[in-house]
C-alpha cells in the first residue's frame, strides 16, 4: 500500500498546490503535507460539510457524482476533491496559480491517493 503522506508530499513538490490534507468524511484529518498543519484542523473540520452541500446542489440537478468542488479567494484557492466515499483531499492553492495545472496534477494523484487509503 502507497504510503500517504509520500503521495501528498509529491503533489506539494508540483509546485501547484501549497498543502494538501485528506479528511475523513467525519471532519477529522487523516494526513497532511505542506504548509504547517497546525491551523488546518478547521479547514478538516469544516470541509466535509462544503463538499456536502455542492454534492446536494449536484445531486437536484442530476449532475452525477460529486467531482471536485472550488473556492478563490483573494490569495489563493482551495480545491476539494472527492476521494472514493469516505474521504477528501483538500487542495490549497497559491495565488495567482494555475488552475488548470493544479486540477490537472490533482486528478493525476487522486487514483494514489485512494488506493492509500
Amino acid at each position: 500500500m502507497p504510503d500517504l503522506r509520500k503521495i501528498l508530499e509529491e503533489l506539494v513538490a508540483t509546485g501547484t498546490v501549497r498543502a494538501a490534507l485528506v479528511v475523513g468524511r467525519d471532519g477529522f484529518i487523516i494526513e497532511t503535507a505542506g504548509e504547517d498543519a497546525t491551523h488546518l484542523e478547521a479547514v478538516g473540520a469544516i470541509a466535509p460539510s462544503s463538499l456536502g452541500a455542492a454534492e446536494v446542489i449536484g445531486l437536484e440537478l442530476a449532475q452525477g457524482p460529486m467531482a471536485q468542488a472550488m473556492f478563490e479567494f483573494e490569495k489563493g484557492a482551495i480545491l476539494m476533491s472527492a476521494v472514493g466515499s469516505d474521504a477528501i483531499l483538500v487542495s490549497i492553492l497559491p495565488a495567482g496559480a494555475n488552475l488548470g495545472k493544479a486540477r490537472y496534477d490533482i486528478r493525476k494523484f487522486l487514483p494514489a491517493i485512494e488506493s492509500s487509503l
